[in-house]
């Protein structure tokens, strides 16, 4: 494998999707605070994020023969570049921390209560440490290999929670206030969408830079409508109250699924792909911090440095949101705040620098070889 290999933008398309439809569909904390206009809240996001993710295919296209983060070298220059950099690496820490939590609580509450949230995160550590070492590469072609079956199952549970829908659940429109859509589509950009924002770190190992924004934002699109149907089963399936009541109301909506009279806990099934992708998540987020952090570090052989980034996400997962009410109050109070730094001020910055610097062609750095 070598060290700059080139993903197709099929490929990069899947890696998008797959990334946001981990475990978006797993608290819908703004469906649960607008209800009925959450439409507009997802609307709302998904534009924004998709806006963010195009000022950085922008910077990219402009400089094709770099990465990302030798692009901020170009503009900011050295250190205003590694403190942009650094600010990255701290975004993507506790992305995959929260990520980490979100999927062992979901284990202890629903499937394995008496597991311990440390063996828990401990396997997953041990799998998406290996999953790292093999690469970008290896990571999109197992996506392409997935996907189908994700589909088949979402597609098939969904056409047994719609018989149990009698109304429209997003009727009547236009209950909130503008202060409310305007909040819950910042919860949006920052849970789930917004996150798509490191893919820019990667956009130059995609072979077609000219089709890079149309692989984004398609799945990005598909990604958001994906969450919007979610939501309209669970409100319809479950109601407003039951919904705002359940810690996971997609699980609890997928529970009334039946085939027959004796085949019962068919969301298993749905729940092991969903655990896939959200392990896929953890993957994308630990691959791309260690190809940041071997930029601004000057790492030459990141492959060594697998396990110990790895190991600090294990760590820092460890020791935070140690309550479900911890992880939940983050997303609701800090992380739309804490986001926006990442996710929107600083792709602006690099895009109107990169408006107003003629591009002066790559320079020539140190080589940094990642994984895959």
């Amino acid at each position: 494998m070598t060290s700059q290999e080139k993903i197709s933008n099929k490929q990069f398309g899947s890696l998008v999707f797959s990334f946001l439809s981990g475990f978006s569909t797993l608290f819908l904390i703004e469906a649960k605070l607008i209800k009925q206009d959450v439409w507009m809240s997802y609307l709302l996001g998904i534009t924004v994020s998709i806006g963010m993710l195009w000022l950085f295919v922008y910077a990219q296209k402009q400089y094709p023969h770099l990465s990302m983060a030798e692009i901020f070298d170009e503009l900011l220059g050295k250190w205003f570049a590694k403190l942009a950099l650094c600010l990255y690496l701290v975004y993507m820490l506790e992305t995959g921390g929260a990520a980490y939590r979100a999927l062992s609580f979901f284990y202890t509450t629903a499937i394995l209560p008496n597991t311990p949230n440390i063996v828990l995160m401990f396997l997953i550590f041990l799998c998406t440490a290996y999953a790292v070492y093999l690469g970008l590469g290896t990571l999109a072609r197992s996506i392409q290999v997935i996907l189908p079956f994700f589909i088949v199952a979402i597609v098939i549970v969904s056409f047994f929670i719609v018989r149990e829908i009698d109304t429209n659940p997003f009727l009547p429109q236009f209950q909130s206030r503008a202060s409310e859509i305007v909040f819950g589509g910042m919860v949006t950009l920052a849970f789930p969408f917004g996150k798509a924002i490191i893919f820019g770190f990667i956009l130059s190992r995609v072979k077609n830079v000219k089709k890079i924004f149309s692989s984004t934002a398609i799945p990005m699109a598909l990604s958001g409508l994906y969450l919007l149907a979610v939501t309209y089963m669970v409100f319809g399936s479950l109601g407003f109250n039951l919904s705002h009541a359940a810690t996971f109301p997609y699980f609890s909506a997928a529970q009334l699924v039946r085939f027959g009279e004796y085949m019962e806990r068919i969301e298993i099934f749905v729940i092991s792909i969903w655990t896939v992708f959200t392990l896929f998540e953890i993957i994308v987020i630990q691959y791309i911090f260690m190809l940041v952090a071997g930029h601004v570090f000057r790492i030459k052989e990141t492959r060594f440095f697998v396990f110990p980034i790895c190991l600090l996400f294990f760590a820092i997962a460890h020791k935070s949101f140690i309550r479900m009410m911890d992880l939940s109050l983050y997303i609701l109070g800090i992380y739309p705040i804490s986001s926006l730094l990442p996710i929107v001020i600083i792709p602006v910055l690099i895009a109107f620098l990169t408006l107003v610097k003629k591009p002066r062609g790559a320079k020539k750095s140190v080589k940094i070889n990642p994984v895959g």
